[in-house]
């Protein structure tokens, strides 16, 4: 039995992915795999960068959209948040699965792999995807869809344990380890903690796999995420991405919910409340670029998302 044709962009698709995230054409690279270990990771970290400040990570879809469905098609990913031109993104398993196509596209040795998210004391079943990358044989972790917390660089699956910078106060590191959940204290998997300065403690926010997840196992990660009501994504509205200096370094994040923030190197630069719906669609369109039509503006009334 062959195998399944794997998805792949076309040049002229990665062409309009690489306009997206704002990728100077000198820094454009198509093909990879004439480069080094290090060059090509200096090249996925660089695009790693451009990806959580220029798409961001949202739920808008579950509450501003009169159906209410994530598709994680390769195809429809591309269309939804490159080719429509209105600054959309979405949540992990689209940011993530889309860059996962981009990195095969470029020729990077990669996969994806399922996660499961810690959250009121508990992990969850798998409902979180990362990616992993080889080079020069070392694999690394990589995300562009968790949030604030998640990694902003492609972290090394080192089980030394070493600690990496995040958005300076915060740190990361990946422990190679057992969790409390398990009844087999032989089992060991990734676990990604993050600590908000050098005071505080390490804590965790997800744990992975590198057994290679297949299209499958997403979908039914993705109908259980974006339908159940028990899930962060179906309650509330969320947006967030990356702010870099004039050096193209990531110092900070814009986070939208029921108000908008803006935090820089740890600290609250500034916050806006909202008194009203049209006061958060005004904050998309003004601060994320995506303007709601009156069809997906008024889909939300009702929800337990309303501001009301």
């Amino acid at each position: 039995m062959s195998a399944p044709t794997r998805p792949a962009y076309t040049p002229a698709q990665i062409a309009k992915y690489f306009d997206r995230l704002k990728l100077p054409e000198e820094q454009r690279n198509y093909d990879v795999t004439g480069l080094n270990p290090e060059r090509a990771l200096a090249y996925l970290q660089r695009l790693q960068r451009h990806h959580l400040a220029e798409i961001p990570f949202e739920n808008l879809s579950l509450h501003y959209s009169p159906h209410r469905q994530i598709c994680i098609h390769p195809e429809e990913l591309f269309r939804k948040i490159i080719g429509d031109d209105n600054g959309r993104g979405g949540y992990c398993m689209e940011n993530t699965g889309l860059f996962a196509v981009l990195l095969h596209s470029l020729g990077f040795d990669c996969y994806s792999a399922g996660a499961r998210v810690f959250n009121d004391g508990r992990l969850s079943g798998w409902s979180h995807m990362i990616i992993i990358v080889k080079l020069g044989g070392q694999k690394y972790h990589v995300d562009v869809g968790f949030g604030a917390n998640g990694p902003i660089v492609p972290m090394p699956l080192d089980r030394s344990g070493t600690t990496q910078s995040h958005i300076s106060p915060a740190a990361v590191r990946l422990q190679w380890r057992n969790i409390p959940q398990n009844t087999d204290p032989d089992q060991r998997l990734w676990v990604y903690e993050h600590r908000i300065d050098e005071n505080a403690d390490f804590e965790t926010k997800y744990c992975f796999t590198e057994l290679e997840f297949l299209p499958g196992d997403y979908w039914v990660m993705n109908l259980s995420t974006s339908t159940s009501p028990t899930t962060f994504f179906t309650q509330m509205v969320f947006m967030e991405k990356k702010l870099l200096d004039d050096h193209g370094e990531i110092i900070g994040n814009i986070i939208l919910g029921k108000d908008v923030k803006w935090r820089i190197h740890g600290g609250k630069e500034r916050e806006v409340a909202f008194e009203s719906e049209d006061d958060r669609v005004k904050a998309i369109e003004e601060h994320f670029g995506i303007k709601l039509s009156v069809v997906e503006q008024e889909s939300i009334l009702g929800l337990v998302s309303q501001i009301k």
